[in-house]
């Protein structure tokens, strides 16, 4: 509930809580309360906290006298016997709500129980007719959850079955490129020729022979290659050195 203040005239304080919301109202200005800060002890002070402690106190009291009776059942007896300022028709109001706390009459009157969940209870929208329409949208819901589940696992499954496709076809051009090229096999172009076909043996790839190397030692002389160039008499050619002799 929420609680609103009223001065010692019965009307609503300055800084009041106002709105729907408002269920009760209690005195809330000029309240002697405890302060420690007074030499006495005690202070005047406003406030909606005072007030409240009002309300809090007679519910506690309700509850004290009539222990059987529900939460709800306690704030039908403070509604019941609160009172209502001639000037206001109509309950609850924005600034009343349903009346200003009345302690006493809250104890002694004789007010129904009422039901268990109050008059502030909520009423249920459910209905028959509801009831059914929301039963309906849940099989619905529950269906379309149904074929997004078994359209996201059938998805799922043709991805693995994909990746499986990819990850062997990798593994089977490994294992081929292994067999046909890993050992020298044909088509590598690593493997040693046969011996007996006639052919000449190749010199490798970007070969050119040594300065000064006589012609005929079984490469092709005609590959294209510039001649080599003169030796200068600076720098002699360091292969076609004679190496000192032993008397020396």
């Amino acid at each position: 509930m929420a609680v609103g203040a009223v001065d010692e005239s019965l009307k609503i304080w300055d800084d009041s809580n106002y709105g729907e919301g408002v269920t009760l109202v209690a005195p809330g200005a000029k309240i002697v309360r405890a302060d420690t800060s007074q030499s006495n002890g005690y202070a005047e002070a406003d406030g909606t906290s005072d007030a409240t402690a009002y309300v809090s106190a007679t519910a506690a009291l309700i509850r004290a006298k009539y222990p059987d009776l529900t939460a709800g059942q306690v704030i039908n007896r403070l509604i019941k016997s609160a009172y209502l300022p001639d000037d206001v028709t109509k309950a609850p109001d924005e600034e009343y709500g349903y009346g200003v706390i009345r302690p006493y009459a809250s104890l002694t009157r004789d007010i129904p129980k009422g039901p268990k969940q109050g008059p502030l209870a909520q009423p249920s929208p459910s209905t028959s007719t509801n009831s059914g329409t929301a039963s309906e949208d849940n099989d619905s819901t529950t269906q379309a959850k149904k074929k997004k589940k078994s359209s996201s696992g059938n998805i799922l499954i043709i991805a693995g079955i994909a990746a499986a496709v990819v990850v062997i076809g990798i593994l089977f051009a490994v294992l081929r490129n292994r067999r046909n090229g890993g050992n020298g096999g044909p088509g590598s172009g690593g493997g040693t020729p046969p011996h007996g076909t006639g052919y000449p043996p190749q010199p490798p790839t970007g070969y050119q022979p040594y300065p000064n190397t006589p012609p005929n030692q079984g490469y092709p002389t005609n590959q294209g290659y510039p001649p080599p160039p003169a030796q200068s008499p600076q720098h002699p050619n360091p292969y076609a050195q004679q190496p000192p002799s032993e008397d020396r």
